[in-house]
């Protein structure tokens, strides 16, 4: 299979090799650089052919270079931004929720994608397969696709154990990473089901949708974020934030951004991400009553 289930891509990509610096930040006083570490669920040429018109343009507007890098995956990337090594790092709302609550990550802006400004996880199998519900998956094979993943493994993980079942149900279970892998490890019958955001669920690596069903949804769920780290002050969060949504109306930017299924950003409120968090905190719950239980 052309896409291996659970590859690990890290790379750092540093844009400033491929563009210099037209003008300093001499309005601000400020020549530091700005680093964002985007969502890492693209491969190197994706990252840098779907963002890299984004941050050239903030480079233009905020008068400082920056830096495009991607963690290998969602935990490496909310580390770099816990950590001071990205000023902005893109994530899911699970992602964002986690982040803001341990160490106080700030939300800058929120993705609109493809479909309006949500989506749902589901649970898919293969549409020959004798799989009709949550219940039917004790035993079988599963692919999730991160752990810091909103539609790969939260929901999916507390729509388990709404149903009874934990992972420890299941069979043989899969972290694949990147949302696409889930559909096809499930198509090509190396798992009998798996998890993913509808709208991933496409035909785009060689998936025949009618082949595959949907056993299960989740209630609608905010898109990702861009975040700051703690320590950015609240007013160079609301310019950065003025300038991605100034920038993001620009052709160019709106064309890259259309090959990740991104229409652009919106102001967002961390009141948005509610619901992700009260799922955050029923799952702990759950989870915390389930090793209660054990003898």
């Amino acid at each position: 299979m052309g896409h291996p289930i659970g590859r690990r891509i890290a790379c750092r990509l540093a844009l400033a090799a491929l563009w210099t610096l037209a003008a300093p930040m001499a309005a601000h006083g400020q020549a530091k650089g700005l680093t964002i570490a985007a969502n890492p669920n693209l491969s190197p040429i994706e990252l840098l052919n779907n963002f890299g018109p984004l941050a050239r343009a903030l480079e233009r507007e905020l008068g400082v270079k920056v830096d495009l890098v991607s963690g290998k995956d969602y935990d490496d990337t909310i580390r770099l931004l816990k950590t001071g090594q990205a000023d902005i790092a893109g994530t899911g709302a699970f992602g964002y929720v986690g982040a803001h609550d341990e160490f106080g990550a700030k939300l800058i802006v929120r993705y609109v994608e493809d479909g309006g400004e949500s989506y749902r996880a589901v649970i898919i199998a293969r549409a020959d397969s004798n799989i009709e519900g949550v219940k039917d998956l004790r035993g079988k094979r599963f692919a999730f696709t991160d752990p810091k993943s909103t539609s790969g493994y939260l929901m999916p993980l507390l729509a388990l154990q709404q149903h009874g079942l934990d992972v420890k149900d299941l069979g043989r279970v899969e972290f694949v990473k990147k949302q696409p892998n889930s559909a096809i490890a499930v198509y090509t019958r190396q798992v009998d089901a798996g998890a993913i955001a509808d709208n991933q669920l496409n035909e785009k690596y060689g998936v025949k949708l009618d082949e595959l069903k949907i056993i299960w949804k989740s209630p609608p769920i905010p898109h990702g974020v861009w975040m700051a780290r703690p320590s950015m002050p609240d007013d160079e969060v609301r310019r950065i934030a003025r300038a991605i949504l100034k920038v993001a109306q620009s052709a160019e930017v709106k064309a890259a951004l259309a090959q990740a299924s991104v229409r652009g950003f919106a102001e967002g409120r961390d009141s948005d991400f509610d619901f992700v968090r009260s799922a955050r905190q029923l799952l702990e719950k759950l989870e915390k009553q389930e090793r209660k239980d054990k003898p």
